[in-house]
């Protein structure tokens, strides 16, 4: 209020409603008794309406929906929905994977698949290695039929039930990963690896089907990079090919892509002295650590030291689960 009581340059807070109760209710009783002060917050709310009609815009289409995916993708997941996650992502390579086991012929069932030697010995060791994560979420299941896609879908079912249902605190459970060696991850890994595998096998069976191979989502390819290069310091030291304090720049392009620095020895996984940047498209780099592209048909960049780098890649291609 001015030295002599009138609203002065409180009208405009006092139309927003933006002065203390106080203030609000001393201008309120003000402008009953006050003719100039009355005009002054008139003139004010006409402006504060006109400039609301005149700027105001109507949120587009899905704007509600957008801002809160963003929020949610802002917010850390918790333990019990970064599992759900992935166990939905498995969900999805598992529903694609079937679908193309009940389109085959059964005598195609013979036919190799990948590195296997039949589809069916492709589906068995899949379901053999996705007995670890079973065991580890209670639903290890020892009745066998010699139906193979049906014994397969059923365990793999059940893992996702698992890891979906509300409540699930599997995420920091050692599990041993599939593969060579008997490494213990946590859940979390041990579901990305499920989802990989799965993922991997199918495009095998589309290969016996003559079909091209289906890319996963950008977010799956980003787990499952970020999944392999954490495993990769400690596997390049075990094939004697480590580099202590030297790292490479890893470039990937496309859906999952961005940069990412790896160590390669156990001492610095996080990093050390570049002496290579590789690049290539992430989709194709998935397909590496699976050993499902090699020589002239992995189309990767370097631009650094090539012995290193051959050193890096060779490693990478041991990373699948076959």
């Amino acid at each position: 209020m001015t030295d002599d009581g009138h609203a002065g340059d409180l009208v405009g807070a006092y139309v927003l409603q933006a002065c203390s109760p106080e203030e609000m209710r001393v201008i309120a009783e003000h402008e009953r008794h006050c003719a100039a002060c009355a005009a002054d917050i008139a003139d004010a709310r006409r402006v504060t309406e006109w400039v609301g009609r005149s700027a105001a815009r109507d949120p587009g289409p899905g704007l509600r929906a957008r801002v809160l995916s963003a929020a949610l993708a802002a917010r850390p997941a918790a333990p019990s929905e970064e599992v759900r996650r992935l166990g939905e992502l498995y969900h999805e390579q598992v529903d694609d994977l079937d679908r193309l086991l009940a389109r085959l012929p059964r005598e195609r069932w013979r036919q190799p698949s990948g590195p296997h030697e039949s589809v069916r010995a492709l589906v068995r060791h899949l379901h053999g290695n996705d007995e670890w994560v079973a065991s580890a979420a209670g639903v290890l299941s020892r009745v066998y039929t010699a139906d193979e896609r049906r014994a397969w879908r059923r365990q793999a079912d059940a893992i996702v039930e698992a890891s979906t249902r509300p409540g699930a605190e599997l995420i920091d459970r050692e599990v041993r990963l599939a593969g060579r060696g008997a490494v213990m991850r946590p859940m979390r890994d041990a579901l990305i690896q499920r989802g990989f595998e799965t993922w991997i096998h199918a495009g095998d069976v589309r290969d016996v089907l003559g079909m091209p191979r289906r890319r996963p989502s950008g977010r799956q390819l980003t787990d499952i990079v970020d999944f392999a290069l954490g495993l990769i310091p400690a596997a390049m030291a075990a094939a004697g090919r480590g580099h202590p304090a030297k790292a490479i720049e890893l470039a990937l392009t496309g859906d999952g892509g961005g940069r990412r620095l790896v160590g390669l020895s156990p001492a610095n996984p996080a990093g050390g002295d570049v002496v290579a940047e590789i690049s290539l498209p992430a989709d194709r780099f998935c397909l590496l650590l699976a050993g499902r592209l090699a020589g002239p048909h992995l189309e990767a960049e370097v631009d650094g030291d090539r012995v290193i780098a051959g050193d890096f890649l060779a490693v990478a291609a041991t990373m699948g689960c076959d």
